[in-house]
């Protein structure tokens, strides 16, 4: 570790420190009476109900997945067509863009969205892990995933694990956001990529960060040429109408 790096890195350990919200007792509550929710939704999309699911029309019998059960092909079917393709579509990506690496996905959520890049091997961070198998997500379907139970602030990686992390519209869940960019440059390899989709907004109680252009550079400061190369009200299924909100797309590459 270079003496520039480890002042960066001192210094954002410092803001980490300051900066630590008190613990969201309510946030996992509030995140995981969303996601019963949606598995609901999903299945009524599955069967046709006229239910709007992010601009997504209801599958088609040639573009449903069907398994033992109804909720796992909807739940299935639903990752395909719309979280594979926002994945793709939000952080502006070819299907082989990691392909031969060993790629992490922090706040991965219920589906393995990142399996739509080729060729790399994925592992999925997220702290809801045993609420998503309580609630009835089909996490067994994915043979080739490492799902892993923890916290951004805190992972349970060794050192200069992955070649490549990237976030989709997760990073603004987290409780600490400098902590999270300490363990971020931890795991990751040097010279390795970092490419996040990250909502700023105002505070809410499942996504209490409130982030912008500022924050996100001081806390990445760390790593070298990471820079915000999109700024846009639209992603995937949704476009922002208030003032003051964006989607924005940081990347190192």
């Amino acid at each position: 570790m270079t003496a520039t790096f480890q002042r960066i890195i001192n210094r954002i350990q410092t803001l980490a420190v300051t900066s630590s919200p008190p613990p969201r007792l309510d946030k996992h509550a509030a995140e995981s009476s969303f996601w019963r929710e949606e598995l609901q939704r999903q299945i009524r999309w599955y069967t046709g109900e006229p239910i709007e699911m992010y601009g997504e029309n209801p599958p088609t019998e040639e573009e449903k997945i069907k398994v033992r059960t109804t909720k796992d092909s909807a739940i299935l079917t639903w990752g395909k067509i719309h979280q594979q393709a926002k994945y793709l579509s939000d952080l502006s990506l070819e299907k082989s863009a990691f392909e031969g690496l060993k790629l992490l996905d922090i706040g991965a959520g219920p589906y393995p969205s990142a399996i739509v890049f080729a060729g790399c091997d994925l592992y999925c961070l997220d702290p809801l892990v045993p609420q998503y198998l309580e609630i009835g997500f089909p996490l067994h379907h994915y043979e080739n995933v490492h799902f892993v139970h923890g916290y951004s602030e805190n992972m349970p990686i060794m050192d200069n694990f992955f070649d490549a992390v990237i976030s989709v519209n997760a990073i603004d869940h987290v409780d600490d956001f400098y902590k999270t960019s300490i363990e971020t440059g931890r795991v990751l390899k040097p010279s390795g990529k970092v490419r996040m989709h990250i909502h700023y907004h105002p505070p809410t109680e499942a996504e209490p960060l409130e982030l912008n252009d500022n924050i996100v550079g001081s806390a990445f400061s760390w790593c070298d040429g990471f820079r915000k190369v999109r700024d846009s009200k639209t992603k995937r299924g949704h476009t922002l109408t208030e003032s003051g909100e964006s989607y924005a797309l940081w990347s190192n590459v």
